[in-house]
């Protein structure tokens, strides 16, 4: 064995056991999937059940323990079968649902050993990867393991859904602004905050019914929809977009009518193509692909209402799944034009950046991922691609900043490839992506200065302590919709190239604080009176802090500072030292029975400094304002 491995033994069961993985060092390549295993009480020890701390294992040995919690895995796996015969017999597949209560519990608690066993078959995986040789001659095989747990997640799944068709949400906000001073500033949303706003001045008072059915028409086809009825989404108003902040609408938003629309709706269904078994979802889908590709913003900082967090969009169309000897690859045709209700502007498709706007949404949009997972080495890698074209409408205008306009442009072609792998702590990602901007004919409008990368590694210390650093650059004509970061209320910032790092540490089950960081200078990439120059920088720092007071009181504090250095022409000739302060509280009440109250102020301090593209606000000599959200939220 490659270094020799301390096994921890009998006694896993029980926190001595837990304690006890000191003699197994954070540094050891196996240290990660032993504790995981661990944790989720499927390793175990020597046959004696005594543990030998100064003991070094053999390869023969270590396999031995790989096969018992091989077995312990699928022990557990029938004793879920059988649990779940019990309660809800497969020759009554055809019963009526039962009302909410004790079966619907049971449900969901097989639901939850189903993840700790999907946890420890993925864990068990990596393990069984050293020593395949020895596994294959006492005739285990992860892969059947997978097999079964697949086929038990989708008994679960089906019952349900059959047992609980109906599931929903109510929610009651209040949201409002005011100002210090007679001063305004743009919130993190990017929306101006009256000037003359006082408490009890700014108030909006919002509501929203939201029902998600679930019915299973047969033991194939399957039919998903959410309706929502509440004027919280026209308050959201253009929620897609992108920070387009100079061509988008700043003002203050009112509350407007309630309204009805579909969030979403679509039929899953089995078919044949060539041969193929294929998953097709046609109707309202959400849709999501990689960060710099196809992902959506979070419509709403303040409220944060959970349905709308999944950085989806919903478009309506087909999409096409399937899995071809490890190949997942997924074809999908959609639209998000011609939604005539007043939340149509939470559905389009934008493309944009801090620097460039496609001043249309997409029209049509076409395109296919595909995934593949495999091993080099001992390394498990997982290599993705995208490619998309959207067609964003007749007649319309691609306008950039600082007075570069084409308006011939009707499509933009959008090509990514990311990459996943981890060596043991050290998880690394990479994506690399480009948006052409084609005129009808097909010829690029603007075909340069369109990429964007990013490449990262994360590290676990410990349990309790993990980071991220990563590189990443934007240039200044990259507009695909993707979702790649936020500088204050700048969503998606471009023209800019540097380095960024998070840190989380768990200082106690009741308190983990949080850094992030990012430091840039300009990419060069435009003329010195157009776009940032290298020797212009950026930088923004977060600090966060989650705490948990007791069973039901949660608080989260959060403060963010931004500053820019200004040297070049690039801005209208300004220069200066920009800095914008966000400081956020947050609290949360847990009543009990699905019942939770949430709390929000933040007070916002930025000022431009003379720069007035970069002041906040609608004054450049300083904008300071604040902002209070609560909801009460009730889930059944």
């Amino acid at each position: 064995m490659r270094t020799g491995i301390v096994l921890i033994t009998a006694g896993l069961l029980t926190a001595f056991a837990w304690s006890q993985m000191r003699d197994v060092p954070p540094g050891h390549w196996a240290y990660q999937a032993i504790r995981e295993l661990v944790r989720l009480r499927i390793l175990e020890g020597f046959p004696d059940g005594e543990f030998k701390p100064n003991r070094q294992v053999t390869r023969a040995e270590f396999a031995q323990a790989i096969a018992r919690a091989y077995r312990v895995i699928e022990e557990r796996i029938r004793a879920s079968e059988n649990r779940l015969d019990q309660i809800a017999p497969q020759s009554d597949a055809t019963a009526q649902p039962s009302p909410e209560g004790r079966q619907l519990q049971e449900l969901r608690q097989a639901a939850g050993e189903l993840q700790q066993l999907r946890q420890a078959v993925e864990t068990l995986q990596r393990l069984a990867q050293e020593f395949e040789t020895e596994l294959s001659a006492l005739n285990l095989s992860v892969r059947d393991l997978r097999r079964d747990l697949a086929s038990l997640e989708e008994r679960i799944r089906s019952e349900e859904r059959r047992t609980n068709r109906l599931r929903g949400d109510l929610t009651l906000a209040v949201f409002g602004t005011h100002s210090y001073d007679g001063r305004s500033a743009y919130t993190l949303n990017g929306l101006e905050i009256n000037s003359t706003g006082k408490f009890l001045q700014s108030v909006g008072v919002l509501h929203e019914l939201g029902l998600q059915v679930d019915v299973p028409i047969n033991a194939q086809v399957e039919a998903q929809a959410t309706v929502i009825l509440g004027n919280y989404l026209p308050f959201t108003r253009g929620a897609t977009r992108l920070a387009d902040f100079i061509d988008a609408d700043k003002t203050a938003p009112g509350v407007g009518a309630t309204d009805f629309t579909i969030w979403e709706a679509y039929i899953t269904a089995p078919i044949e193509v060539l041969g193929a078994r294929v998953q097709a979802q046609v109707g309202r889908i959400p849709l999501k692909l990689t960060p710099y590709t196809l992902q959506r913003i979070e419509p709403d900082y303040y409220l944060a209402f959970e349905r709308y967090r999944d950085r989806a969009h919903r478009a309506d169309g087909a999409r096409l799944s399937a899995n071809f000897g490890g190949l997942d690859a997924q074809l999908f045709l959609v639209s998000s034009y011609g939604l005539q209700s007043n939340t149509a502007r939470l559905f389009p498709i934008s493309f944009a950046n801090h620097n460039a706007s496609v001043s249309a949404p997409a029209d049509q949009m076409a395109g296919v991922r595909l995934g593949y997972q495999f091993r080099v080495g001992e390394f498990p890698v997982q290599l993705g691609a995208t490619y998309l074209a959207a067609g964003v409408g007749r007649n319309r205008a691609l306008n950039h900043i600082n007075n570069t306009v084409r308006t011939d442009i009707n499509r933009v072609d959008v090509l990514g490839i990311d990459l996943q792998s981890r060596a043991n702590e050290i998880e690394v990602r990479f994506e690399y992506a480009l948006s052409n901007l084609l005129r009808g004919s097909g010829t690029r409008a603007i075909g340069g200065r369109n990429k964007a990368f990013d490449l990262s590694a994360s590290y676990s210390f410990s349990e309790r302590w993990d980071a991220q650093l990563g590189y990443r650059e934007i240039e200044p004509y990259f507009v695909a919709p993707g979702n790649w970061g936020r500088i204050g209320y700048l969503y998606n910032p471009s023209d800019l190239k540097g380095t960024y790092l998070a840190t989380r540490y768990q200082v106690s089950e009741e308190l983990g604080l949080r850094l992030a960081a990012d430091f840039y200078t300009g990419a060069a990439k435009l003329p010195f009176n157009q776009g940032y120059q290298s020797r212009d920088r950026m930088r923004r720092v977060q600090l966060e802090a989650n705490y948990r007071y007791n069973p039901r009181w949660r608080f989260h504090l959060t403060y963010e500072n931004v500053g820019w250095e200004i040297n070049s022409f690039a801005l209208g000739g300004q220069r200066g030292k920009p800095e914008w302060n966000y400081l956020t509280l947050r609290a949360a009440y847990d009543l009990g029975e699905n019942i939770e109250f949430n709390l929000l102020y933040q007070y916002i301090d930025a000022n431009g400094k003379g720069v007035a593209f970069l002041s906040g606000g609608p004054n450049a000599a300083g904008n300071r304002a604040g902002v209070f959200a609560t909801n009460l939220q009730y889930s059944f």
